[in-house]
């Protein structure tokens, strides 16, 4: 069963579309990456599927239930750009008066478990306006979990955290998901901290998704490589020629070899043949190069 599936979903605002015929497909139990540059309609989609907006046209379903299903939708957290708290208040009133908004028996108890969860536990008697951006965005991130939802939906959590916040973060959501089955939809621009936790991802573009894919052939996309740096690598390249097939010069030098991992033996292969390896280590393509990639090849079509 999906989590969230859009079946030719559309959103037009004074005639222009920001989301246009969207099929998505979010996997029950899964952490999906949900993946475009800035205005192609990441967080239209994430407010239509959060109800903050109404459809143009087309269908949501959630669970297998039409996304209006009061039942379904008590089981979804949010956060969709900035925590909605009030400036003046602590970080517990503003989550105490959450968890009495969504009518949950011990609210103090649970103001405390989603503190402790990111990380914030220390920070309860401190007012919102003297927070910072990621201590802000952790608060939202707690916020979202107030309920122990099944169904997270969060618009770049990470936007804003140091390398702490984004490590409790990204722990958070994995023991979430791998521990109590809870699906994730999580955009990012961060593309190397989305490659650490997504399970599956959704590209999107111009309001239209036009890649889904789990992460394991994500992973078939992302190709190993030795990158070797030589020096002289135009005749190391004709030398490599020798024993590899998929290679190509790297922008600001060195040379890949695709799909090789043993970088002893190229680095032997090379001095056998009297070229010296200035630099030689296995590597990997990356999320975000996949991403540039696949746009540069889209803009070309």
């Amino acid at each position: 069963m999906y989590a969230i599936e859009t079946q030719d979903l559309t959103k037009s605002f004074h005639g222009i579309r920001a989301v246009n015929g969207l099929n998505m497909h979010v996997p029950e139990g899964s952490i999906y990456g949900f993946i475009g540059e800035n205005g192609s309609g990441k967080s239209t989609t994430e407010k239509l599927v959060c109800g903050l907006l109404v459809p143009t046209g087309g269908q949501i379903l959630l669970f297998g239930k039409d996304y209006t299903d009061a039942q379904t939708r008590s089981q979804m957290g949010v956060l969709i750009e900035n925590p909605g708290c009030f400036p003046g208040a602590t970080v517990y009133q503003n989550l105490y008066m959450q968890a009495l908004n969504l009518g949950l028996k011990n609210p103090g108890l649970e103001v405390k478990r989603v503190l402790e969860l990111v990380g914030m536990g220390g920070a309860a008697g401190r007012k919102f306006k003297q927070c910072s951006l990621g201590m802000k965005q952790r608060i939202g991130v707690a916020q979202s979990l107030m309920g122990r939802p099944k169904l997270l939906i969060l618009d770049e959590p990470i936007n804003g955290l140091d390398a702490d916040g984004m490590r409790i973060v990204r722990e958070t959501l994995r023991e979430l998901n791998r521990r109590d089955g809870v699906t994730i939809l999580i955009s990012s621009h961060i593309l190397g901290e989305l490659s650490k936790v997504a399970t599956h991802y959704g590209i999107i573009r111009r309001g239209t998704l036009i890649k889904e894919m789990p992460g394991t052939a994500m992973s078939e996309e992302c190709r190993d490589f030795v990158l070797v740096k030589t020096s002289n690598d135009q005749a190391a390249l004709a030398v490599l020629s020798k024993k590899y097939r998929d290679m190509k010069p790297q922008a600001g030098g060195g040379i890949r070899i695709y799909d090789e991992q043993d970088s002893e033996t190229t680095a032997k292969f090379l001095f056998d043949n009297g070229i010296f390896v200035r630099e030689i280590a296995f590597n990997k393509i990356g999320l975000e190069e996949y991403y540039v990639k696949l746009m540069s090849k889209r803009e070309a079509a």
